[in-house]
């Protein structure tokens, strides 16, 4: 079977699967970012491990992901039939698995590499965790429908299209007619061009400004948006995004891995799927919450 064929099936399988699983109820969005995460985490401590020796930490970064995800639903609180929020959810969450990581590190690893074993490993709960908990911090709880997710279906449409546009354009454009092919960062992924960042950002912008103009689209926030507003966010999200997809680019590189997984049959892993999404989330929940405290 081809790879295009691959591709193709694992999307109809999974795009509803994930929309299903939105729709459904607050359980099942939490599972569902509970698990990505998990797995995100998972795939890159198999990253760090090649290239530092030291005790196999994806199960336990796996365990931190999950928990840590978790811990930001239950510092919101109305998730499973908790109305308050639940006090020192994600401190304590945190300090327990920096703890474990310690602990680890201390009995298991040579004192030469002790010090970037213990980042690498550490930054995996904790980066993709924050992805995981700021997604369910912009998720609805406890109702059945999408309208609550319309933030999380927001950065996730969003990237997608950016990452389409920017691959589509840089592909078949850029270097024909009055385009040129300047690459973006040769070092770290030698097809990406400015020229397709750019058509990429405009999509972005555009798709974010139209949706933020539909008066339910964010309203779990109660900040009205307008256009100029939805264009910064839009701006914001998708620099954020291919900031964040070069950087699973960086550590995919720098520890000589193809893709990251295979739990997306054709597509790779959580980390190779999910990569401008991992650090374009976390920017629009923060925008988000900023502008309905100040405006």
């Amino acid at each position: 079977m081809s790879n295009l064929a691959q591709r193709l099936i694992t999307a109809v399988v999974a795009i509803p699967l994930v929309f299903g699983l939105l729709w459904f109820n607050d359980i099942s969005r939490i599972a569902l970012m509970c698990f990505l995460g998990g797995v995100g985490a998972w795939e890159w401590a198999g990253m760090a491990r090649k290239m530092y020796q030291g005790p196999d930490m994806r199960a336990f970064s796996f365990v931190s992901s999950f928990a840590l995800t978790l811990a930001w639903a239950l510092s919101k609180g109305g998730f499973f039939g908790i109305a308050q929020p639940v006090p020192g959810a994600v401190g304590m969450t945190c300090v327990v698995i920096l703890a474990g990581y310690i602990a680890m590190a201390y009995s298991k690893v040579e004192i030469e590499k002790l010090f970037p074993w213990l980042v690498m490993h550490i930054s995996a709960p904790l980066y993709v965790g924050l992805w995981g908990g700021m997604n369910v911090l912009m998720m609805g709880n406890g109702q059945r429908g999408l309208e609550s997710c319309y933030p999380f279906i927001l950065v996730m449409t969003s990237m997608w299209l950016c990452d389409t546009v920017a691959y589509f354009f840089g592909k078949f454009a850029a270097g024909k007619g009055p385009f040129g092919r300047h690459l973006f960062a040769p070092s770290i992924s030698p097809k990406k061009t400015w020229e397709g960042s750019v058509a990429g950002t405009i999509a972005t912008v555009a798709w974010v400004a139209y949706w933020s103009s539909c008066s339910s689209a964010l309203s779990a926030f109660h900040v009205e948006i307008d256009l100029v507003k939805g264009v910064v966010l839009g701006l914001l999200i998708a620099i954020a995004g291919q900031a964040g997809d070069l950087l699973m680019s960086a550590l995919k590189r720098w520890s000589n891995t193809k893709d990251s997984g295979n739990l997306f049959v054709g597509h790779g892993g959580v980390l190779d799927r999910c990569d401008s999404f991992l650090l374009a989330a976390p920017m629009l929940y923060i925008l988000l919450d900023f502008m309905e405290k100040m405006f």
